[in-house]
């Protein structure tokens, strides 16, 4: 396991430090900088990572001369470059933003007003809009702001059971929160060698260190429609072919674990078991689907949950089959929307 040590940096009090992690971004970093620099809140700095790009990445980043610190590095993955970024920090709040992403103007201004608010918190996240490759449309998380729940609009609300509130909302992604940089300083950066569930995995650690808070308003736009032509399915066949055993997923989070935050923590940690499951059939890795499947399967949740649960009912006579059907029917899925992409 590898992350970010903490150490002691130049702080400036009321400054939020914005770290934009940019690998071959040239199509879409600006429009996450305009963004970040366009908040109503004044005091920012934007910190580019440029994560060893091969296009032009870095001219498009120039233009936006000193207003932007920028910093270019061998290509070590997104996590060693938002790292960087937090070393580089000097904000007594900092954010992070992937480069195809972009906030709403008012989302720094509301999460400084939050946590000046609630000292007692150690971060706050928002609500937020997402977009995919693999399928049309736009999803909001969490639902019930889609949905105009009245019981859940209305004010932001420190949360008392972070876990609960997060498996049953799912409620935060990277870059819908901000964080104090005394918690980063605490806690260390990110862990680089999880390429998948990363970010569930830092905000589960960091859950641990204090309280968070929510604010109900849809505040960060995710574009995951930014793939290269024909490119879809290998994209994800390299993420998911260094997949993580859950094992080692969990590893820094338990022995800091509350008692009272086990049982939530337990269905979030399904959840990524439940992802890690299908990354390891997607790959052909069926044997650790397998081992995963049966750990875990008491919290596999979703239509996929159900699918693997099945799939364990008669052992390898059912898994196997089971695992040759989604892998087919998936690489039907990646073909069909590589298709519609290139038209």
């Amino acid at each position: 396991m590898v992350a970010a040590s903490a150490q002691q940096r130049e702080q400036i009090a009321d400054l939020v430090s914005v770290v934009i992690p940019a690998y071959n971004a040239q199509k879409s970093v600006a429009r996450a900088i305009e963004h970040a620099l366009g908040q109503t809140y004044p005091q920012i700095e934007v910190i580019v990572v440029n994560d060893g790009s091969t296009d032009g990445t870095e001219a498009v980043v120039a233009r936006f001369g000193d207003r932007v610190r920028y910093v270019r590095q061998d290509n070590a993955g997104e996590t060693a470059a938002r790292n960087r970024g937090f070393a580089m920090a000097r904000g007594e709040f900092i954010t992070l933003i992937d480069h195809d992403d972009y906030w709403e103007p008012q989302f720094v201004e509301a999460c400084v007003d939050f946590l000046r608010k609630h000292p007692e918190a150690m971060a706050v996240s928002a609500g937020h809009e997402h977009q995919t490759a693999l399928k049309d449309g736009r999803t909001i998380k969490p639902a019930f702001l889609a949905n105009n729940d009245k019981g859940f609009r209305g004010e932001a609300i420190v949360l008392d059971r972070f876990f609960d509130f997060w498996h049953e909302h799912d409620h935060i992604c990277a870059g819908s929160a901000m964080m104090r940089a005394s918690l980063i300083e605490a806690a260390g950066g990110q862990r680089t060698d999880l390429v998948l569930s990363g970010d569930m995995e830092y905000w589960a650690y960091l859950a641990t260190f204090g309280k968070w808070g929510f604010i109900p308003r849809v505040l960060l736009h995710v574009d995951g429609t930014q793939v290269a032509r024909g490119k879809l399915y290998q994209k994800f066949y390299n993420r998911y072919q260094r997949c993580a055993s859950v094992e080692s997923w969990e590893s820094r989070i338990l022995p800091r674990l509350a008692e009272r935050d086990r049982a939530g923590f337990e269905k979030v940690r399904g959840r990524v078991a439940g992802g890690y499951v299908f990354a390891h059939v997607f790959v052909g890795k069926d044997d650790e689907a397998l081992r995963t499947a049966k750990s875990y399967a008491p919290h596999l949740e979703g239509k996929f949950g159900r699918l693997w649960r099945m799939g364990l009912t008669a052992g390898r006579v059912s898994w196997s089959p089971l695992c040759h059907l989604v892998r087919a029917r998936t690489r039907l899925q990646y073909y069909l929307r590589e298709r519609k992409i290139a038209c």
